[in-house]
């Protein structure tokens, strides 16, 4: 594990190191691959004291990223919280692998299919409540590199990250392509072609 910690506004203690090195390194136990966690430690000046620290941690193992965010009055408490929130998501994560490699559930899998209530015909979207254009200024920018991977993949990488959405690269197609959350809880495709 290959631990790198960023403070923004703040500086850590010596002590910060340890407690996070420490409190992250159950993580290898629950992941296969472990590789670079980084953790993003910064101080806002909020009116809530227990809210003034935000810690962010990212874990990259194998092809695979989780991430957590919490806040807290201090950072080792911030981060015990996000410790604790990346605990739960490995776990998750290795029993979807398990049950990937060693499809043991498939039966109940099935069943759960069969016994789900048919879709209702005619069902429409609701209408959007806004037509305005909403201006406003990009205040943060993210880089990552998007993977070659397939839909299902693709689909347990957002639900780790706990985003809405998630842009990857198909496999199928060697394009781009981003899957989404709608609001009836299923899932979307949106796969461009070139023009």
């Amino acid at each position: 594990m290959n631990l790198t910690i960023r403070s923004h506004h703040t500086s850590v203690f010596p002590t910060f190191n340890d407690h996070a090195a420490k409190k992250l390194e159950r993580l290898e136990r629950l992941l296969p691959r472990v590789g670079d966690v980084i953790v993003e430690v910064e101080h806002e000046e909020t009116r809530s004291a227990a809210d003034r620290y935000a810690v962010q941690v990212t874990v990259h193992s194998g092809r695979s990223i989780l991430r957590a965010e919490e806040r807290a009055a201090d950072p080792e408490s911030a981060l015990d919280l996000a410790a604790d929130v990346l605990s739960r998501q490995a776990r998750r994560h290795k029993k979807r692998l398990d049950e990937k490699h060693h499809p043991h559930g498939a039966k109940e899998a099935v069943a759960d299919a069969l016994n789900a209530a048919p879709p209702t015909p005619g069902r429409q979207e609701p209408p959007d409540e806004e037509d305005e254009y909403v201006l406003g200024n990009i205040v943060r920018v993210k880089h990552f590199e998007a993977a070659l991977m397939s839909h299902e993949d693709a689909l347990i990488q957002m639900d780790l990250l706990r985003h809405d959405f998630f842009l990857f690269i198909d496999s199928a197609t060697q394009d781009y392509a981003l899957i989404y959350k709608r609001k009836d809880g299923e899932f979307g495709l949106l796969s461009p072609r070139r023009g």
